[in-house]
């Protein structure tokens, strides 16, 4: 085997395994986005839900409840 043939097929071997990594990494980071998101999603409240189960879809009331500092220092103005 020559020089050239040498260098050719280790250059064509390097080329298929990164093409390889990539394909996996590629879908092996899709699944664990998904695992992470499945495992890590904040608890729904079940007053968010309706009676079939559904997350309520309609305006909700929001309310903010703020010190009696934080008050204060709007009157100053």
């Amino acid at each position: 085997m020559t020089e050239v043939t040498t260098l050719f097929f280790s250059f064509m071997f390097c080329l298929a395994g990164v093409a390889i990594g990539f394909i996996f990494g590629w879908f092996g980071n899709g699944y664990f986005i998904s695992y992470m998101e499945a495992k890590f999603q904040p608890p729904i409240h079940p007053e968010m839900m309706d009676d079939e189960g559904f997350l309520v879809n309609e305006e909700l009331l929001a309310v903010r409840f703020i010190d009696e500092d934080e008050f204060d220092d709007y009157d100053e103005d």
